[in-house]
């Protein structure tokens, strides 16, 4: 089985936004939660498990759509 990488996109804390940036929710009820880039780091990392892939989709998703392509994700066919 392959390790995750320890990076925001498969952090229990991050909340994607847009396909290159979230925000970090390790401090809940922050008026304004932190921004960070899909591949930082820190120490407060923790594994979402299954919610990586369903990001990672969405992020194949979401640029297919823009370039007006279809892909084949996970949960299958973008258009």
């Amino acid at each position: 089985m392959r390790q995750q990488q320890r990076i925001c996109l498969s952090c229990r804390n991050f909340s994607l936004q847009d396909t290159t940036t979230g925000v970090c929710k390790v401090v809940k009820g922050l008026a304004v939660y932190p921004v960070k880039a899909i591949e930082d780091t820190c120490d407060q990392w923790r594994d979402c498990g299954q919610q990586y892939f369903i990001r990672t989709g969405w992020i194949k998703g979401r640029l297919a759509q823009e370039k007006g392509d279809t892909v084949a994700t996970e949960t299958g066919l973008i258009c």
